[in-house]
């Protein structure tokens, strides 16, 4: 693994999607750990970091609204990068949940995994900051 490959976690209870999620983001270079529900994923953020959040919304046991009221509560995980995707489309409001939570965007399913793969992308894309330095 490089050290300036970018981890993501991806909590998701649909195992199938989950997996083809996982497939795609790892051919785009990303190492990826995937979650079954948000109380899987709050273990997996006690013990590991990533730079970026992909979590459904209705989920068993912990949601994603709890997952990311959560990381936003945590100073460590503050930064964290959020994708919410949901099939609640028409109940959820996209402004709401960036006041809420600083979620970066909101996903409708179903969706295509090329859209997320391209909105990953644009979300974790080297800024002057985090390039390397050439001597």
């Amino acid at each position: 693994m490089s050290d300036l490959q970018r981890r993501i976690l991806i909590t998701e209870d649909n195992r199938v999607l989950g997996d083809v999620l996982r497939f795609n983001l790892q051919r785009s270079g990303f190492d990826v750990t995937i979650a079954h529900d948000g109380g899987e994923a709050i273990e997996l953020l006690r013990v590991q970091t990533f730079d970026l959040l992909i979590t459904d919304y209705q989920m068993p046991n912990v949601n994603g609204a709890e997952l990311c009221q959560h990381i936003r509560q945590n100073r460590s995980l503050d930064e964290m990068v959020i994708i919410m995707c949901s099939a609640k489309g028409m109940e959820l409001n996209r402004e709401q949940l960036r006041e809420d939570w600083n979620v970066a965007t909101l996903v409708l399913k179903p969706f295509s995994v090329r859209e997320i793969v391209a909105i990953v992308n644009d979300l974790l894309a080297p800024t002057e900051d985090t390039l390397p330095v050439c001597p």
